[in-house]
């Protein structure tokens, strides 16, 4: 059975673990949605748009606020990008480390055995 584990453990757990370190950064994405971010990048904040009036000042005004709803979309969707981002680079580094530790746990936990036994 240990050489069981030990087989399973540097072949497709290995694989595994770095198909799992590519997939983290995808689930970052598509918790952030970040695609459809950047499609809808200059879209207007909470698509609050004001329709423009008759008279000029009207017209005006609407086209202020309706300027004014897309600098704030603009702007909450471009941080929310470089947050999504850089959880992306957090994700894809944790998930490197995670691959390249693999290898080293079974030994790790025998080398931990033998010292706390030895004192």
């Amino acid at each position: 059975m240990l050489f069981e584990f030990f087989a399973w453990w540097y072949g497709p757990g290995w694989v595994f673990a770095w198909r799992e370190s590519f997939s983290w950064v995808k689930k970052v994405q598509r918790a952030f949605s970040a695609d459809v971010l950047l499609r809808t990048l200059f879209s207007p904040w909470k698509r609050i748009v004001s329709l423009p009036g008759r008279s000029l000042d009207e017209k005006f005004r609407g086209l202020i606020d309706n300027m004014f709803s897309r600098v704030i979309g603009f702007f909450v969707r471009l941080f929310t990008l470089l947050a999504a981002f850089l959880m992306m680079i957090f994700a894809a580094l944790a998930g490197l480390a995670l691959a390249l530790i693999w290898p080293l746990v079974p030994v790790a936990i025998v080398y931990l055995l033998v010292r706390s036994i030895s004192g």
